[in-house]
């Protein structure tokens, strides 16, 4: 009864041996995986800043008068290239080659009564 006790306490002992080793080795590789995740949280640290210092950067005021002057092609509007519109049809688009109002299409059918009342 012995030798049973002594191959049955031998057996528990062996399987408690591999479940220290499997969970120490699973242990081992998680915490390598965490020092990964917590380098590559790092690196996106450094990333997101960069990303927040170039966004400040390009919404400077010259950043983006450059851009819209270069990239858009737009200008400043001064004296010469102003056109004012007085009077009645103030807010009316007109046509440069034919002088006549041009009317958007969904608006055509309430505005073309009155801009034709208004004619002579």
């Amino acid at each position: 009864m012995s030798t049973r006790l002594n191959i049955a306490l031998a057996v528990v002992v062996v399987l408690s041996a591999i479940w220290l080793v499997r969970s120490s080795n699973e242990a081992r590789s998680l915490f390598v995986q965490l020092e990964r995740a917590q380098a590559q949280e790092r690196e996106l640290d450094v990333d997101f800043d960069r990303l927040k210092v170039d966004r400040r950067t390009a919404a400077t005021p010259l950043v983006v008068e450059d851009m819209v002057r270069h990239k858009l092609q737009m200008f400043t509007a001064n004296p010469a290239v102003t056109h004012y519109v007085n009077g009645p049809q103030a807010g009316v688009v007109m046509d440069a080659a034919t002088s006549r109002p041009v009317v958007p299409a969904r608006a055509a059918a309430s505005v073309a009564p009155v801009l034709q009342e208004g004619q002579p």
